[in-house]
């Protein structure tokens, strides 16, 4: 294991970490990504054996990015080796998962929902930062890699992507309670490496996307979850933006979807595939 352990300076702070520390326990775990202890005060995440080269590195980057605006997102340190893969240390935030405390404490979703509707909208209000990418482009690249897409669904797709409104807010792009750290300064968010600057209804329906009830089990970020908690905290989630999702779900949903589909993250994409092919025509979607 080797590591370059000069320490990133950052909004005025030093997150420091040390050349012969050992990865510890495992704090979390996700789709591409593990993330052990590193020391008493930072942690380490590690991808995944199918994530290529250098992607931590990017996502390094970004959250340096909007950071340096004053999100609400851990300090950064450098990069390290790990078992032969490129690794980034972060600052190791005190705190639960929001996830882990709506499935302990499910009589404060509410509250909980209000807080992170609360934290998504200022993400979507900070100061644009540098280097981060446009959302339309990253979703035009995302429908390249949708497995079963027809050629004539990706250019329709196209034209609908080009008949959105654009927007320039900051878009977290993979928000839900999983990425959320509850802590007792307020709440953090984790995992920056889909953000972009585009339209905030993208990122609100996105993170509906991920917080309904899926037909065959939980979905893959929000383990353990019922039917019934899911449920709820969808139509929660709802009530928080219930300007946006009533207004705008149609126009929104279908290419959503088709982006969420090219991760290749579900358990069962039917009702993804199903959010596309019921779309609105395009008569309708003008109108």
């Amino acid at each position: 294991m080797s590591v370059d352990d000069r320490p990133d300076q950052k909004r005025g702070r030093r997150l420091t970490y040390h050349r012969h520390v050992s990865v510890g326990e495992i704090i979390g775990e996700g789709r591409t990504s593990t993330v052990y202890a590193w020391g008493t005060d930072a942690v380490v995440k590690v991808p995944k054996p199918h994530i290529p080269d250098g992607w931590l590195a990017v996502e390094r980057t970004f959250v340096d990015a909007v950071g340096a605006v004053g999100a609400p997102a851990p300090d950064v340190g450098g990069t390290v080796t790990v078992e032969g893969r490129e690794s980034v240390v972060f600052e190791r935030i005190e705190g639960d998962s929001m996830w882990d405390v709506l499935q302990h404490e499910p009589a404060r979703q509410h509250e909980l929902m209000e807080q992170f509707g609360a934290l998504q909208r200022e993400i979507h209000a900070l100061s644009l930062p540098s280097g981060v990418p446009d959302a339309v482009a990253r979703m035009r690249s995302k429908l390249g890699e949708i497995v079963g897409l027809r050629a004539e669904e990706h250019d329709e797709a196209s034209d609908v992507l080009d008949s959105l409104p654009r927007g320039a807010a900051v878009l977290h792009g993979d928000l839900h309670p999983g990425n959320v750290i509850v802590t007792d300064a307020g709440l953090v968010a984790i995992d920056w490496f889909d953000v972009s600057i585009g339209h905030p209804h993208a990122d609100v329906l996105r993170t509906e996307l991920l917080l309904r009830p899926l037909p065959d089990g939980p979905p893959l970020h929000l383990p353990g979850a019922t039917h019934v908690l899911l449920g709820e905290l969808h139509e929660a989630y709802r009530q928080v933006f219930a300007d946006v999702v009533d207004g705008n779900a149609e126009r929104w949903r279908p290419v959503v979807a088709l982006c969420r589909l090219s991760e290749a993250a579900e358990l069962d994409a039917q009702d993804l595939w199903h959010a596309w092919r019921t779309r609105p025509s395009r008569t309708e979607s003008v109108a």
